[in-house]
């Protein structure tokens, strides 16, 4: 009988552990992969030196192959025209996945022109991969284009390419805009399933512990980094309008039994939010209306405490508010609400559509609303209407998690079907 061939499987866009987002939909993707495919199968990824394999091990729940991907080393000249040479043949090769039995490309909105406009470079670098081996673009939200070449390549090089969206909004607008249909599948958020060490109660016992805290006692606030990028550009009107809103809910007659989190969701090279809150700390300190009581219902979560105990954070807590939208999808997987502040189609997609939840977004991708405060008034007012419908709220957001989580196993299930 032939022995049967080990699978070698890259992970492309796992990097390191420093963006919980991140962390969550690599861990998931190891763990159902592993799941359908066995425990010799290898799994390759480009670790960046912020996190080594021995942090992806301990966020797994058995041990797994992990090996390190060698990328193609691109030199680049100091002569224009040498740079474009190495730049097209950088394009064209496909050598360092050929070996692979699967490439996936990691999502979620990294094909989209909210953090980069030069998509159609690694779109035309994909497709030549695909040439090489099996690739599946994997829990993507993909678009909106307003850049022709990236339209253009879209729309021609990507009509077999298995891609697995992770919203409906994705689904239409590539079917629409693009005539894509037979090779677009619809998914979720991979992060929507259960980490691979989240039925470990221990640890979720000691992470509380740890900060102190009690289940429904708190309520945990992600302060996102992108601000600069997005929000407003005036960092002090920034500070200043998350300063005014932990003031009001310390205040809150609806809160008093309640402590107040910030927790950092992304380090280095991701945006050091750590470092970012522990400035904000000691800007709260120079306000003489914080009470020496007010300072100490605030827990700063500096650490980095990785992707299940930040989830475990998350989801325990009362409700969240947040800027980054992973931090979102924890507190919701686990039943608990959140209000998202956002600045892309990508939470319509995933919350507004995906979990009939449009009523727990705020927009909030203007400068003003920052500036003026009246973000700080939008925030209040969402957080009266979740307690006041809190039960109902938190059952729907069960029903509607258990239906993503759903997706996702069929997911996986289509890919070791060959899809």
């Amino acid at each position: 009988m032939a022995q049967k061939s080990i699978k070698k499987i890259f992970i492309h866009r796992f990097h390191c552990l420093n963006n919980y987002g991140t962390a969550m939909m690599g861990l998931v993707t190891i763990n159902e992969l592993q799941k359908r495919y066995g425990d010799d199968t290898e799994f390759y990824c480009q670790c960046n030196g912020y996190s080594g394999f021995d942090k992806i091990q301990s966020e797994l729940a058995k041990p797994v192959k992990l090996k390190n991907h060698k990328a193609v080393n691109f030199v680049t000249s100091k002569y224009k025209w040498v740079r474009s040479y190495q730049k097209r043949k950088y394009l064209s090769d496909a050598g360092e996945v050929a070996a692979y039995d699967e490439v996936f490309v990691l999502g979620g909105d990294d094909l989209s022109e909210y953090y980069t406009q030069k998509i159609y470079r690694d779109l035309l670098q994909y497709w030549r991969w695909s040439k090489a081996t099996k690739l599946v673009l994997l829990g993507q939200s993909i678009g909106p284009f307003d850049r022709w070449r990236n339209r253009f390549v879209i729309k021609h090089f990507y009509k077999h390419i298995p891609i697995f969206v992770r919203d409906a909004w994705s689904k239409d607008y590539l079917k629409k805009t693009f005539g894509l249909e037979k090779n677009i599948y619809q998914s979720a958020d991979l992060a929507f399933m259960d980490l691979p060490l989240q039925s470990n109660k221990t640890i979720e016992t000691e992470i509380l512990n740890r900060y102190n805290l009690e289940k429904k006692k708190y309520i945990t606030l992600v302060i996102s980094g992108l601000q600069g990028k997005y929000y407003t550009a005036d960092k002090n009107a920034y500070f200043n309008a998350y300063k005014s809103l932990i003031k009001n809910i310390l205040d809150n007659k609806n809160y008093q039994d309640k402590k107040l989190v910030l927790l950092a969701h992304t380090f280095p090279p991701h945006g050091n939010e750590a470092a970012q809150i522990k400035d904000f700390v000691n800007f709260l300190k120079t306000d003489a209306t914080f009470t020496t009581d007010d300072l100490e219902r605030i827990i700063p979560i500096t650490d980095k405490i990785l992707a299940t105990r930040a989830r475990f954070i998350l989801g325990n807590g009362y409700l969240t508010v947040t800027g980054r939208m992973h931090a979102a999808i924890s507190t919701l997987q686990m039943g608990t609400p959140a209000i998202a502040l956002s600045y892309s189609a990508k939470y319509q997609g995933v919350i507004g559509l995906n979990l009939d939840r449009s009523d727990l977004i705020i927009e909030s991708n203007e400068s003003k609303l920052w500036e003026s405060g009246e973000i700080v008034n939008l925030i209040i007012e969402k957080m009266a209407y979740v307690t006041g419908n809190y039960e109902r709220l938190s059952n729907e957001i069960k029903h509607k998690v258990a239906i993503q989580k759903q997706l996702v196993e069929e997911t996986f299930n289509q890919i070791a079907s060959n899809i």
